[in-house]
């Protein structure tokens, strides 16, 4: 009897095909769901935009219709990045300790590391470029519905959230960010459901913080002074003609510091000089406001996305090195 050696074949390595199956078996129904929600959502969008555009009238396609839409559709991507950072991040590290899948996941062929790294380019690219696509449909949107306004009632300005944060750039930002944030959560605490919160509450304040605390002065606002007595509402009719962001506004006395409203003013008689001279005695010449520019919006959006995007790396890298290092064969 003669016996025929059949060589073996050894594998080395895990190639990038066998991690694009293995992504795709393993979150086919988030990436699907996600990106069909998002390309139906982005195709309206554009369509409304184009019907409207040629009609060149929102009042033909009902109010309440087209505004309406477009107000969700901008306020759409303020969501996005948390919920790729929830749903598609934060379960990635986590539920394969918790399923006990991690033994056979990362073994000699897939090592903790490059399994970890294949995570990061196969879903981290297409989070991005869904949350990019979908915030530059709304924006088209958006644009469409101004266009059928005078340029001193149109609804959306560069400025304003919804618009400044549908941004594709901001978006990028928004999502890597909140990607990373859910896959560091993912890989320190091993538990989805602590990730996923913990990622939610993370992404929000982060957002609240930097909309609220940091945007207005990513650039030393813009100061107007007028004397006190003249029409009050002059600078801010302007402002919002200019559709720059208010960032701050009081009093000043005559040496040009900030003076709080004298309350004991407020108590005063009706009378307007009676006010006036309360005013003056208490120290106040000139109101104030601190606005920045329009001009500025683009150049705020990029500062934005550093702002998101360079943590993200950060946390990217140390979910990286985490698995790497915390996973022993």
């Amino acid at each position: 009897m003669t016996v025929t050696a059949v060589p073996v074949q050894r594998r080395d390595k895990v190639g990038w095909g066998d991690l694009v199956w293995l992504t795709w078996r393993q979150h086919r129904w988030s990436i699907g769901g996600l990106a069909v929600l998002l390309g139906v959502g982005a195709v309206v969008c554009l369509v409304v935009a184009a019907v409207v555009r040629n009609t060149g009238r929102v009042d033909m396609l009902g109010v309440i219709g087209v505004y309406g839409l477009s107000q969700l559709a901008a306020m759409a991507p303020m969501g996005i990045g948390a919920v790729i950072g929830v749903f598609w991040a934060a379960p990635l590290v986590s539920r394969e300790y918790e399923q006990k899948t991690s033994v056979v996941v990362w073994s000699q062929d897939l090592s903790p590391a490059r399994w970890t790294l294949g995570k990061i380019v196969l879903l981290g690219v297409p989070a991005v470029g869904l949350a990019a696509g979908f915030g530059s449909s709304a924006l088209v949107l958006a644009r469409a519905v101004n266009s059928t306004f005078p340029p001193e009632w149109q609804p959306y300005q560069p400025f304003q959230q919804f618009v400044f944060e549908a941004s594709p750039l901001v978006q990028i930002g928004y999502a890597a960010f909140g990607f990373g944030l859910g896959l560091a959560l993912s890989a320190l605490t091993r538990r989805t459901i602590v990730a996923m919160a913990l990622t939610l509450g993370g992404f929000i304040v982060a957002r609240m913080v930097v909309a609220i605390g940091w945007r207005p002065y990513y650039q030393t606002p813009v100061r107007e002074v007028w004397p006190y007595g003249e029409d009050s509402e002059r600078p801010y009719g302007q402002l919002a003609q200019d559709h720059g962001l208010h960032v701050d506004g009081g009093y000043l006395d005559a040496a040009g510091r900030e003076v709080d409203f004298p309350m004991v003013c407020a108590r005063t008689s009706t009378d307007g000089n009676s006010f006036q001279k309360c005013m003056a005695d208490h120290g106040v010449v000139s109101h104030f406001t601190d606005y920045q520019p329009v001009e500025r919006a683009g150049t705020f959006q990029v500062i934005e996305f550093f702002v998101f995007a360079v943590p993200a790396v950060a946390l990217l890298v140390f979910a990286y090195h985490w698995v790497k290092r915390s996973h022993r064969i």
